[in-house]
């Protein structure tokens, strides 16, 4: 007789699932205090003052304000969808809902269901979690293999000026894939809907004036406060107008 699939109930806080979700976190923190040393070891070879060390990191923390609370939104909606260890661990890893769903509606519809349809069980949970993880690898394998081709090349000789150039445009090429991912994620939300243009187009506005403000007043502190005051205004400026 063959065995009954676990149900969903008796799966989503299992206790291997919790083990997992935890290790995530662990090796989280320990990446952050290793970066945070290297950051700090580099700018000491680097000649960098302590003051200005300290105001990066300040800007990143509050920078990474609004970031904080979309993700945080983002697991207030896959809570009753892939149970607590499930998205705790997706959230520490991407942090993106659409992503998230996609990908999970992709796994679950090839065994015929879906997110939110009653007949996810056990089985078909752990299916879409491992196929999450598979697609999710791609950029963590891309980043692995490209960062040392990149460190390389940017460390190559600068004594010939075509040296010199190649060097200066691998430092380039972060700044432009970050401007184009980020305008392409936004323009896509605008091209969306007429409450995506308002949201932008707030976030633009705030991020604009805050920049002009900082250079006619000569205060660099609210540029620090720039990126997490524009998202959290849009943010707000979303939750209302829907």
């Amino acid at each position: 007789m063959e065995e009954a699939a676990p149900t969903l109930a008796e799966t989503v806080n299992h206790p291997l699932l919790w083990l997992g979700a935890i290790t995530v976190l662990v090796v989280i923190l320990v990446q952050s205090v290793i970066y945070l040393r290297a950051a700090k070891a580099a700018a000491a070879e680097a000649g960098m003052p302590a003051k200005q060390v300290r105001t990066a990191f300040r800007a990143g923390g509050v920078s990474a304000i609004g970031p904080s609370i979309a993700v945080c939104l983002v697991a207030l909606a896959l809570l009753p969808l892939f149970g607590n260890p499930s998205t705790i661990t997706r959230i520490g890893l991407i942090g993106s809902a659409a992503y998230e769903t996609i990908a999970a509606n992709l796994a679950l519809g090839t065994m015929g269901s879906g997110l939110g349809d009653p007949s996810v069980d056990g089985n078909m949970l752990v299916t879409m979690l491992l196929a999450l993880a598979i697609g999710g690898s791609g950029w963590m394998v891309v980043t692995l293999v490209m960062t040392p081709i990149m460190k390389r090349s940017m460390a190559a000789g600068t004594s010939t000026k075509t040296a010199r150039k190649r060097s200066a445009r691998w430092a380039v090429l972060p700044t432009a894939a970050l401007i184009g991912a980020f305008f392409t994620m936004g323009l896509k939300e605008v091209a969306a809907s007429f409450d995506g243009a308002i949201v932008f187009g707030t976030s633009a506005l705030i991020m604009l004036v805050l920049t002009l403000l900082a250079k006619r007043l000569n205060k660099p502190i609210l540029l620090e406060f720039a990126l997490g005051a524009a998202m959290i205004a849009a943010i707000a400026v979303g939750y209302f107008i829907s």
